[in-house]
């Protein structure tokens, strides 16, 4: 029996890729290769625009493909890339480039895909012939009237521009944050790629969360550690912080709302 389990860890073992990236791997290789770093930021980037702008059935298909590419593809690749003399670094750099360049190409294929499997299943109509109708006869053209010229106005002065549109640095919304459920806390990681790390305490039980994302026009998107499925949106303002519930694909088992209460955290 003893043989038999050992046999089967043995197979299992060898089933699974060779240069598998662990957690633990991507986030020291996040940390200490800007290069990766910066490819990551730019998937990241790159899948919230596809998933805020391709319609459902066509960004399912490539959520699904997606996953087989974290779980595998992405190793496969960079497994490829070092056989070629790449550091490992420079090869999940690489390949993550890749894969942000090829994204919307994969996704305009769906969509054609959908689009041609659509088209086969209507039924075609057969036009019928009816006699053209003849023209009605034109009414003459209306003459033109002299519209007055309008009084010269003074033009208001601009308004101030608001608050909300002003960008703001991570230096700038670094800090504390509470609100009547809980404290909010921002801490600058990358001040070169304005990566931070947000942590969230729940009065009601005491429940922490960290996460990290990147500021980009006032908005932090908080993910999982492949940057696959988005979980909570914060936007900021000068004094305040204004935290969302997004819809997550829930890789981790765990969504935002096990850890996260949404609401307005004042700066203090």
């Amino acid at each position: 029996m003893k043989r038999f389990v050992s046999a089967l860890t043995l197979v299992f073992l060898l089933t699974l890729p060779a240069f598998a990236l662990s957690d633990a791997e991507y986030l020291r290789m996040r940390k200490s290769s800007s290069d990766f770093a910066r490819a990551d930021k730019r998937l990241n980037q790159v899948w919230a625009n596809l998933k805020k702008s391709l319609p459902r059935s066509v960004f399912t298909q490539l959520d699904k493909i997606q996953r087989e590419w974290v779980k595998s593809g992405r190793d496969d690749e960079a497994a490829s890339l070092m056989d070629d003399g790449y550091s490992k670094a420079e090869a999940y750099a690489i390949a993550t480039n890749d894969r942000a360049d090829s994204l919307p190409k994969i996704a305009e294929s769906i969509r054609e895909e959908l689009r041609n499997v659509r088209n086969s299943s209507q039924p075609r109509k057969t036009p019928s012939r009816k006699p053209e109708p003849k023209p009605a006869p034109k009414a003459p053209a209306p003459k033109p009237r002299r519209t007055p010229e309008p009084e010269p106005v003074d033009e208001p002065e601009p308004e101030p521009e608001p608050e909300s549109s002003v960008t703001l640095t991570a230096s700038e919304i670094a800090g504390e944050y509470q609100s009547n459920t809980g404290f909010l806390s921002v801490r600058i990681i990358d001040i070169n790629t304005d990566e931070t790390e947000v942590t969230f305490s729940r009065f009601k039980d005491g429940v922490h969360w960290t996460a990290r994302g990147w500021i980009d026009n006032n908005v932090i998107e908080l993910s999982d550690n492949n940057y696959s499925s988005c979980q909570a949106t914060l936007t900021f303002s000068r004094k305040a912080v204004k935290v969302e519930i997004t819809e997550t694909d829930d890789w981790n088992e765990a969504i935002a709302p096990d850890f996260v209460v949404e609401g307005t955290y004042r700066k203090h």
